[in-house]
């Protein structure tokens, strides 16, 4: 029989370090961040902000009467104080990927601390609120055309070419230079193998962050040639980390994501091919002698890594639906070996806010591919733009296979929330027009008015107008 035991209440609340952790590289790093952030412009902050949040590991920690505050937490406080101090800050129109976001944060943290009904659950809940809807809502505001997409996604390829070739030598020599700013000096062996994990918290995710990226780069390498040299280092760079990782999840998670890009001769028929693949799994469901997530299980089998354990938690997801449906619950440790590991988002979502938490977490992702679809056919005629939006796509389809097997814990969440801002931003793309000196004008309206047009001009640069209705 599966030994089951209790986890102790400071695996979900108000456990960490007991004081303060910096390093004097991290301390430089986060100083001329913050500089950077308050004093650039609204366009540009996003880089020092998306830079310092990534590099700096969520060891980095401010602890103030027993409160936690991580790297990307000061840096949020910065970001923030800016908006208040400057008053640049201009609304974006909400969405309704904006909305499935915030209700979900919203139900998780008020779920959980009904379910612990302690002080510390309401502590831990806020650093969760603050963390989510603070990273979540900056980068929207920051990220809201093509110019700010195309800016994120060339951040983000520097900054994998500056991770993979530390990951590369952490790979082979189970030091991780990473530790200048606070990561674990010596890296995870498992199965003989080093796994490398860079600034991160995890080597799966680390994995993950380089398999979910590889997308958006092919994409900016259909913009033009002045990005290929960036996009070819970003893509091998992401192939990089996943392999340095030596983990199953980031390696299933890079091929769905290569798989979407494939299917851009098809994206007309999408249709025929969503009801295809869910008749599919409900025929292999009825074949198999065992639920059809444990294909998940044959796959980790056949590449390495726990498939079994990510096959079982679903299982036992399933089958103890009474227990967590209404708040979540604290028992899944209970259910059987390894139980209390809960490596998927989508059972994440549930165990810690109960079934309406569950299905505001599938709404966020329902919601933005759907908003990709409806970019998609607007962008019809610049292939260029449908085909930028369509690897957009990609990586929103590789970051849905990834929660599979990994939930974003560390700063990891920050390329998470700047994808969905992406996807928001995606309406704002162009349309076959010129610009005009009178339509350079209206590019300084805001998103409210902006949003009320059938047709308005993005200020990404010359030559062309974008289709901004939300």
């Amino acid at each position: 029989m599966n030994p089951t035991y209790d986890m102790p209440d400071n695996y979900y609340f108000g456990g960490g370090a007991q004081e303060s952790f910096l390093t004097p590289l991290a301390a430089v790093i986060l100083l001329v961040a913050a500089a950077l952030i308050y004093c650039l412009p609204r366009k540009s902050m996003i880089v020092p902000f998306l830079a310092a949040g990534v590099l700096l590991p969520s060891t980095i920690n401010l602890v103030v009467l027993g409160l936690h505050f991580p790297a990307l937490r000061l840096l949020l406080a910065i970001g923030w104080l800016r908006f208040v101090v400057r008053r640049d800050i201009r609304m974006p129109r909400m969405n309704q990927i904006d909305i499935a976001v915030l209700f979900w944060a919203l139900c998780n943290a008020i779920c959980f601390c009904i379910l612990w009904a302690t002080g510390g659950a309401v502590a831990n809940r806020l650093g969760f609120l603050w963390t989510t809807l603070g990273t979540y809502f900056l980068v929207r505001f920051v990220i809201r055309d093509k110019a700010d997409v195309v800016r994120v996604i060339r951040l983000l390829a520097i900054l994998m070419v500056i991770i993979a070739p530390f990951m590369l030598i952490e790979h082979f020599t189970q030091h991780n230079a990473f530790s200048l700013v606070g990561s674990p000096a010596l890296s995870e062996i498992r199965d003989g193998r080093i796994r490398a994990q860079g600034p991160f918290a995890h080597s799966i995710i680390a994995g993950t962050i380089g398999a979910v990226s590889l997308p958006l780069f092919v994409g900016l390498w259909w913009e033009g040639r002045r990005y290929r040299r960036v996009v070819v280092l970003g893509v091998l760079a992401s192939v990089g980390m996943v392999i340095t990782s030596a983990c199953s999840t980031p390696l299933v998670t890079c091929a769905g994501g290569v798989l979407a890009l494939f299917f851009w001769p098809f994206r007309t028929r999408l249709r025929i091919l969503r009801w295809g693949l869910a008749l599919s799994l409900v025929g292999v469901h009825l074949a198999m002698k065992a639920p059809v997530w444990f294909l998940i299980s044959r796959m980790g089998g056949s590449i390495g890594g726990s498939g079994y354990h990510r096959a079982m938690l679903i299982d036992n997801f399933f089958r103890h639906f009474g227990e967590w449906w209404l708040v979540g619950t604290r028992n899944n440790a209970r259910w059987g070996f390894d139980m209390w590991d809960v490596d998927n988002a989508f059972v994440a979502a549930g165990l810690r806010g109960g079934l309406i938490t569950f299905m505001a977490f599938i709404a966020t992702l329902v919601y933005a591919y759907k908003r990709i679809g409806q970019s998609r056919r607007r962008s019809r005629k610049s292939r260029t733009d449908e085909r930028f939006i369509w690897a957009i796509g990609a990586s929103l389809f590789a970051n849905t296979i990834g929660f599979f097997g990994i939930v974003y814990f560390d700063q990891s969440v920050l390329v998470w929330y700047s994808l969905l801002a992406m996807v928001s931003a995606t309406p704002s793309f162009l349309a076959d027009l010129k610009r005009t000196p009178s339509h350079h004008e209206n590019a300084n309206t805001t998103d409210e008015t902006v949003s009320q047009l059938p047709l308005a001009v993005s200020s990404y640069g010359a030559g062309h107008v974008v289709q901004a209705t939300e």
